[in-house]
């Protein structure tokens, strides 16, 4: 028996799903561990989104949008990227991505491709990855330790890649009011010369 979480959270058992679907409304604010794209960390996503799961230390990536754009992954806080290979997960045979929590993810879309959610699919794991973090290798589809199950989310790109950092735009100014005071000060200035040389002639 598993959860299946719909998109306004409200969630309902039934038997014989055989994971867990969960689409959280948009999360503007969920990158505040990150900007820009500095993507979020496995662990940051894990808990934002599946609150109800146990602590874990890393999680077997199952399947990654590939229509959202590219997928990359950091094991050192956003340092360097390694593109992900979609095409080796994304095919039958439980081939999937080890990433241990620390990790970061992100998608960088394609250009003129508007992206509402991108969906994620996982389990998590209780023991670390070590040196097998960021390498790809076979799952087993049941029985897993723990009992983990697959969990698939539909995700923001805000929620995926963090907040973007705050730009400040500058106010437009009034074109009309700067002809304006132009005008004003160029009519201040002539009358200004024409008061000096009354004066030179008096």
């Amino acid at each position: 028996m598993t959860i299946n979480a719909h998109t306004h959270g409200a969630s309902t058992t039934e038997a014989g799903l055989h994971h867990s679907e969960r689409r959280p409304a948009a999360t503007p604010g969920a990158g505040h561990a990150s900007s820009g794209l500095g993507g979020n960390a496995v662990a940051h996503i894990v808990q934002e989104h599946c609150p109800d799961l146990l602590a874990a230390a890393g999680v077997v990536i199952e399947h990654l949008d590939a229509q959202a754009g590219t997928w990359q992954f950091s094991a050192d806080e956003g340092q360097t990227w390694r593109a992900i290979r979609t095409d080796l997960i994304n095919r039958p045979g439980n081939m999937g991505l080890a990433l241990d929590r620390d990790a970061r993810l992100r998608v960088l879309p394609f250009g003129g491709h508007r992206v509402t959610g991108a969906r994620v699919a996982f389990h998590t794991v209780q023991r670390s990855h070590g040196q097998g973090s960021g390498s790809y290798r076979a799952y087993a589809s049941e029985d897993r330790d723990g009992g983990s199950r697959t969990v698939t989310l539909v995700l923001s790109l805000a929620a995926i890649n963090g907040a973007p950092p705050a730009v400040h735009v500058p106010r437009p100014r009034n074109k009309r009011a700067m002809v304006q005071r132009a005008a004003a000060a160029a009519a201040a200035s002539a009358a200004g010369s024409g008061l000096s040389g009354a004066m030179v002639m008096a």
